[in-house]
């Protein structure tokens, strides 16, 4: 045998098995993938939002009238008994600062006032000394007239004079009172704020005392400070935190789809468990709400009652997370959501069958995110792909892993 037959004997079987390893790294492998299985389960549909606790009656106590409000001493989680808890006093508020000009103005006005004062007192004294001279003028005519010394119409003259001067008299006095009353107020003017704010007025008692209007607990105190407080201004608010509600705000088009008596359950309250509820009302009016991300949306609040007494940790203002149910069905065949993918207008997944990837078009109906209602192209027991990658196409051999 020759040199050189003896080399090509050695290099041949090497270059074989090199040759057949290189095929098989390059054969094509199955693709792993993740699978479910189709089957029959109970399916609820429901809306998921973000909600929060109120009580149903909450009572914000306004200000009946401009004063000066006394400060404040209850707190957030004070008990309040309707009609005996006293929440705030109004008094009259101190008169303002005068400065020297006004002060000077109004002194003088107080002197102008005494004035008028004199000089209706001088009218009033001059109209009775007339008073006493025709009262003594109609006796006499009297006298004189029965004698047959006067005529009658003198008389009549007579008593039309001391009635003239009789009305001007009262008239006299009442422009004396006027005067009077116009010097006092004219010296109320410069009556000035108390030398002690904090006591004065408060010292002879409170006008105003303001009482719950209902029985509960406070829960915000919104103006505490003492101080000068408008007409209709918002002191607190207040209501029975034992009597919850729960109010969320949803998406108009969500909105139309709940019904009233739907069962809700309430999750990420603060404590274990889920509570449930049913909705008692979905508003009939809707309102505009700017989102997270600036987009603005339709929403409607559905408001909850519980179907059992809350935990009494749960109080006015808490955040919950709400699934409202809005279709429900106990023996549905259906899919995973995240084997679901759309193709045009038509929904697709893929189908294991043996061994390789196959694409069915299905229909569905009812979903929620984590699955999806089967009408047809699917049957119970069918393994499908959950969340098929760019890898996977009609045919490809894949090979199934356990999900999750």
């Amino acid at each position: 045998m020759s040199p050189r037959t003896r080399r090509v004997l050695f290099w041949l079987p090497l270059l074989l098995v090199l040759a057949g390893g290189i095929a098989f790294l390059l054969r094509p492998r199955p693709v792993p993938v993740e699978t479910a299985t189709v089957r029959r389960a109970p399916l609820v549909v429901a809306v998921e939002e973000e909600g929060r606790t109120r009580a149903k009656e909450v009572y914000r106590v306004l200000a009946p009238v401009a004063g000066r409000l006394r400060r404040i001493s209850l707190d957030p989680g004070d008990p309040v008994r309707a009609g005996e808890t006293v929440l705030a006093r109004i008094e009259p508020t101190h008169p303002a600062f005068l400065d020297i000009r006004t002060r000077r103005e109004l002194e003088a006005e107080v002197k102008r006032a005494e004035a008028a004062v004199s000089m209706a007192e001088a009218e009033r004294d001059k109209v009775r000394a007339a008073l006493d001279y025709a009262r003594a003028e109609l006796e006499r005519s009297r006298r004189l007239v029965t004698k047959n010394y006067l005529a009658a119409s003198v008389l009549d003259r007579a008593e039309m004079e001391y009635r003239t001067r009789l009305a001007e008299l009262r008239a006299a006095e009442a422009l004396v009172e006027q005067r009077r009353f116009e010097l006092e107020t004219a010296r109320a003017r410069l009556i000035g704020p108390p030398a002690q704010v904090d006591g004065g007025l408060a010292k002879k008692g409170c006008c105003i005392e303001l009482r719950a209007p209902a029985s509960g607990s406070v829960f915000r105190v919104l103006r505490r400070d003492a101080g000068a407080v408008e007409a209709g201004a918002p002191l607190l608010e207040l209501g029975d935190p034992h009597d919850l509600e729960v109010v969320v705000d949803v998406l108009s088009r969500d909105g139309a789809r709940i019904a009233a008596g739907a069962p809700v359950r309430l999750t990420e309250w603060g404590g274990e468990g889920a509570l449930r509820g049913r909705v008692r009302r979905v508003e009939p009016a809707g309102y505009t709400k700017v989102s997270a991300l600036g987009i603005e949306e339709q929403r409607v609040d559905v408001l909850i009652d519980f179907t059992e007494p809350p935990p009494a940790q749960l109080g006015h203002g808490f955040r919950v997370m709400a699934a409202i149910t809005v279709w429900s069905g106990e023996d549905v065949l259906q899919v995973p959501a995240g084997a679901l993918f759309r193709r045009g207008a038509d929904w697709m997944v893929f189908v294991i069958e043996d061994g390789r990837a196959r694409l069915r078009r299905l229909r569905i109906g009812r979903r929620n995110p984590g699955a999806a209602q089967v009408l047809g192209g699917l049957a119970a027991g069918e393994q499908v792909i959950l969340f098929p990658s760019d890898r996977i196409a009609d045919g490809v051999k894949v090979r199934p892993m356990p999900s999750g």
